[in-house]
């Protein structure tokens, strides 16, 4: 009886702690929707997709992105993994599945008054 109630107790723990991404974010991405994704970002973004990397302007950073989309179809978003980081930051990870391949996302994000801002993009290539 002991483990039942401790295994709730880690799940909802788990589930309840970590902010999850929003509905809408998580549709962006699976639909290659870069203009709704450049919404979470602040003024500049760790962005980093396969052969590019760098801190960038919110608008460079959409710009980088759209061309990534243009060359990879995104068919589908899953998020793997939400979870907790430091300075009261959360983070996802997921599977962005496209037309050339699947990429493993990272993102790491802060909630502010019930906005959601990105602070770092992560596209890798899923081998």
């Amino acid at each position: 009886m002991h483990k039942i109630f401790t295994g709730i107790f880690l799940f909802l723990t788990i589930t309840l702690t970590a902010a999850p991404t929003t509905e809408k974010l998580n549709k962006a991405l699976g639909s290659g929707d870069a203009n709704t994704i450049a919404e979470y970002f602040g003024s500049s973004v760790d962005f980093s997709i396969p052969n590019n990397e760098g801190v960038y302007s919110k608008t460079q950073a959409k710009l980088i992105l759209k061309t990534f989309f243009l060359k990879n179809k995104p068919t589908g978003f899953s998020v793997v993994h939400n979870g907790d980081s430091k300075n009261n930051s959360h983070y996802s990870i997921g599977n962005l599945t496209t037309t050339k391949g699947n990429f493993r996302t990272y993102i790491l994000y802060k909630e502010v008054d019930k906005k959601v801002t990105i602070l770092e993009l992560k596209i890798e290539a899923d081998e």
